[in-house]
Formats: C-alpha cells, sequence, structure tokens
C-alpha cells in the first residue's frame, strides 16, 4: 500500500499513531489476555528500522525497556476495553479496518507478482451489497471524525480515488484470507498491537490526556521545588554578562561562554542578517534600535534575556522596495536547562511538560498494575542485528550540509512531522 493509501484512511479514520504515550514504532490484537512469548517478542522486534534493531540486539536495558512499553501498550488497550470503548460501533469499524489493512499489506509482501488489483477488480467488489455498504459507512466516519472530508469539500475525483484505495484494502484482505496470511504468527502479532495502539490513543486522546493537564498551582509548586527554571536567577546573570560586556570584554567569546541558544553559541552569538518580521518583537524592536557597535540594554523575551550587539546595518531593495536589515550578536541567558534541539522553553513550560509527564506516568503505571495481572510480556528475547549497509567509496569523500541553525530568537517554524514507518 502506498503513502497516499495510508494518509487517505488514517486522515479519514482519524486513528492516531503518535500519542506521547510510547516511543517505539512497530505493526502492531485483541486485547484479550496475552502471552507474548520470547519468540513473539523476537517477532516484534525484527520489524524495527534497522538502527533499533542494531541497539535491541545488543542492548540487554534496551529490551527490557521495549518490553515494558509494550506491556504498556497492551495494558491501556485493555483499560480501554474495560471503559467500553473497543465496543463502541464507530470504533469496531475502525479495528475492522486495522485488521484489512495488516492482512492486504502482509499478502502483497509475500506475494507481491499475484497482488496487482485492476480497477475491473474494484468495480466488481462493488456491485456487492456489503462492500458497498462498508463503503458508505466509511466515508460517515470519515465526514464526522474530519471536517475536511466533507461531502461539499471532497470532489468526485478525490472520492473515487478513497473508493479505490479501501477497494485495494478489502480485496487485499480477501485473498489474504483465503490464503492463510491471517494465520501467520508475525500477522496476528502485528494485528493484536495496531489494535492496541489504536485503542490505547484513543484512551489516551479521551481520558489520559485531560486527566493529566497541569494546573496553574501544580505548575507554580514545580517551580518552587526547582529553583534553577526561576527567572530572577537568569535576570541576575544576564545583568552580570551585560557589565561586562559594555565594559569590553570581547562579545564573540561572552556568548561563547555563556548564551544558552544552541544556534548561535558556537558562532559567537552571530546571527547572521536579517530584516524586520524575522525575530520576535521585543528582539527585533531592540535590535533596530541600535547602531553599528552598540549593545542593548537586558531585552526580555518568551525565550528569556537577551544581550543583543549590532555589527552591521543595510538597506537591500526586494521586489523593487528598499528594506533594511541589521547584522548582530547576541547572548542568551534562560532559565532552565538549555534545549540542544531547538530554542529553550520557557521556564513555566518546562515546568508544565515536567507535570503533565509525571501525572501521565503515574496514570499508565495504576493501569498496568489494574490490567497487568493477565498480561505477560518476555524480556529475555533475543533480536539478530541486521546486515550492516554497505556505502559506496567514493573520493574525495562526499561534504554533508550542517543542519540549518535555529535561534531562539527567530519567529517559530512549524515542525516538520516525525517519519512513520510503515
Amino acid at each position: 500500500m502506498n503513502s497516499t493509501t495510508k494518509a487517505w484512511i488514517v486522515a479519514a479514520i482519524g486513528i492516531v499513531f503518535s500519542i506521547g504515550l510510547i516511543v517505539w514504532q512497530v505493526k502492531a490484537s485483541h486485547a484479550a489476555a496475552v502471552n507474548l512469548s520470547a519468540d513473539d517478542m523476537a517477532l516484534v522486534a525484527s520489524d524495527q528500522a534497522p538502527q533499533a534493531r542494531t541497539r535491541l540486539a545488543s542492548d540487554e536495558s534496551a529490551r527490557k525497556d521495549f518490553a515494558k512499553n509494550v506491556r504498556e501498550l497492551l495494558a491501556v488497550s485493555e483499560e480501554a476495553r474495560a471503559k467500553g470503548i473497543a465496543y463502541r460501533p464507530d470504533i469496531k469499524r475502525q479495528l475492522e479496518l486495522v485488521r484489512a489493512i495488516v492482512i492486504s499489506q502482509s499478502y502483497g509482501e509475500v506475494n507481491p507478482g499475484t497482488a496487482a488489483v485492476t480497477d475491473a477488480d474494484i468495480d466488481a467488489l462493488f456491485k456487492e451489497q456489503e462492500p458497498q455498504e462498508r463503503f458508505n459507512q466509511f466515508m460517515k466516519d470519515a465526514q464526522t471524525r474530519n471536517p475536511m472530508m466533507s461531502e461539499q469539500q471532497l470532489t468526485d475525483e478525490q472520492k473515487k480515488m478513497i473508493r479505490h484505495q479501501l477497494g485495494k484494502v478489502l480485496i487485499g484482505e480477501r485473498r489474504g484470507n483465503a490464503a492463510g496470511i491471517d494465520q501467520k504468527r508475525n500477522v496476528q502479532l502485528q494485528i493484536m498491537l495496531e489494535q492496541a495502539r489504536l485503542l490505547a490513543s484513543t484512551y489516551a486522546q479521551e481520558t489520559l490526556i485531560p486527566q493529566s493537564k497541569a494546573t496553574e498551582e501544580e505548575i507554580n509548586g514545580y517551580i518552587a521545588k526547582h529553583p534553577e527554571l526561576d527567572t530572577k536567577e537568569a535576570r541576575t546573570k544576564a545583568d552580570a554578562v551585560l557589565k561586562r560586556a559594555k565594559a569590553g570584554e570581547d562579545f564573540a567569546a561572552l556568548a561563547k561562554e555563556f548564551s544558552t541558544d544552541p544556534g548561535s553559541k558556537d558562532k559567537g552569538g552571530d546571527l547572521g542578517w536579517f530584516g524586520h518580521g524575522q525575530m520576535v518583537h521585543e528582539f527585533e524592536k531592540a535590535a533596530f534600535a541600535l547602531q553599528p557597535g552598540q549593545i542593548s540594554d537586558i531585552v526580555e523575551s518568551q525565550f528569556g534575556f537577551h544581550i543583543i550587539k549590532v555589527e552591521e546595518r543595510r538597506t537591500q531593495t526586494k521586489d523593487g522596495k528598499p528594506e533594511e536589515e541589521v547584522h548582530a550578536r547576541h547572548i542568551l541567558i534562560a532559565a532552565g536547562a538549555p534545549n540542544p534541539f531547538g530554542p529553550p522553553k520557557a521556564p513555566k513550560d518546562q515546568a508544565r511538560e515536567a507535570v503533565e509527564q509525571d501525572k501521565e506516568k503515574k496514570l499508565i503505571d495504576d493501569i498496568v498494575k489494574r490490567q497487568g495481572d493477565h498480561i505477560t510480556v518476555a524480556d529475555n528475547f533475543k533480536v539478530a542485528a541486521p546486515p550492516p549497509q554497505q556505502m559506496p567509496q567514493t573520493f574525495p569523500p562526499p561534504q554533508t550540509n550542517p543542519p540549518q541553525s535555529s535561534s531562539p530568537a527567530t519567529k517559530a517554524q512549524p515542525a516538520p512531522k516525525a517519519a512513520k514507518k510503515r
């Protein structure tokens, strides 16, 4: 099944594969009592990405953590069943669709030469009453759960494409069942874990996430217990650095020593050239008020406390209009721990995240205690490392482009969507 198929089906039915509940990817049952043996876990692990398999093959603690995550997933899905989620008509249809997708995909992988589905096959399928009714219900569910799939916003061509993709899944499921694909243990495990993921995702969205929300009282209490998040301490440090900068110390050296901005710290705080609208408001206002060589007072933004030094100014002509730009350096002093993957988070955001993660963990631990007595997951399984990938030898070695730096002075950009394993 290609990526377009998956995108339409996931969008239409609203299956959430990424809920922040677990950090691993599996093709993944029913939620009755389960016993995953060491052989079962080896099969599940074999479906992970090569990098994950390499780690699982060599790290016993990683295998134990992996088994723990599987146990948690199954426990939360059991909780969802206990709350009746699995028996709601819309969820039952989603569970049936998950099963169909796994069987269809598995059949296609085992029989690549005979799995092709023609337009004639699909037309013949939907002449039958049951598949046509299933398609009609599929569209109703899609329109209920996703406004983008409403009748008014779908063209005839898009409806035809959805019908075609669903038809391929249903035909693949029929052929897979006839070939006994659904009886293979690895396929049963895929179905088990994908259905468990669906139930856990639904339960998380409807129950766990709302119950994990941090209150202002909890956030303030966390900050009180973690003085490193106190903005007063960060401001005091920023004032001390500012005095040294204005006394004539090398600004770039101070940035390398004290700045918490991962995007510019190692470059001596250098932000390069930027124009209006590229920085957060407080930063931009202060920077464009400075002349070359001048250093700002403390500038507070959502990211912390900035000290700005303008190196140069210029006017560029863009689209026939003059546009003023500045070349500046900055030193950021942020409260809390720096974020190596991007702009540091505000103290309240750090506290909120920590509180909510702790509350979520306690909720999941309680669920595992309630549901775990009939869930057994082996953690003593073995994993075969994937074969090393052969890289072509070239001379001279190819250059790699460094990732673009991200400064907390710049406006927030949308994060790229995480790639999902098929």
